[in-house]
């Protein structure tokens, strides 16, 4: 565990890419993905390790990755009765787009993959001079 305290766990974080304008209901539904996500890692995995990145790209990714126990396949599938984590990330990730996927083993730990298309929640920047110049020239075609 080189140097951590019993019961912590090693933590980076990284963001990939230049951060990009979103719709504005985007980063809420994110933040909730992501922090049912970490807070399952460090609940429930026994992980000595934890990656979260953040990667603006084409699309929207983030990534959730810890080396703990695993999911039982049951829970990953269904959800734990009488509890919403998995289920609200699912429904969180479907009302901006997104799609949801998590991989498990008991030998390798847990990553939980959330990917937004861009297309859908990042802004289009078009000058405003470029704009009206556009919208004119669609008057004489």
């Amino acid at each position: 565990m080189g140097g951590l305290i019993p019961g912590s766990m090693a933590v980076t974080f990284s963001v990939v890419g230049d951060a990009k304008e979103m719709h504005p209901i985007v980063p809420d539904e994110i933040y909730r993905i992501g922090y049912e996500a970490i807070r399952n890692a460090c609940v429930h995995s026994g992980a000595s390790r934890l990656e979260v990145e953040l990667r603006y790209a084409r699309d929207l990714t983030l990534r959730v990755d810890e080396n703990g126990t695993g999911i039982d396949p049951a829970i990953a599938d269904w959800g734990n009765d009488g509890h919403f984590g998995l289920r609200g990330m699912r429904e969180h990730a479907a009302r901006i787009g997104g799609k949801l996927k998590l991989g498990s083993s008991s030998n390798s730990g847990t990553e939980i993959k959330l990917i937004v298309p861009g297309g859908i929640i990042f802004r289009k920047m078009i000058p405003a001079r470029r704009s009206l110049f556009t919208r004119v020239r669609t008057l004489f075609r």
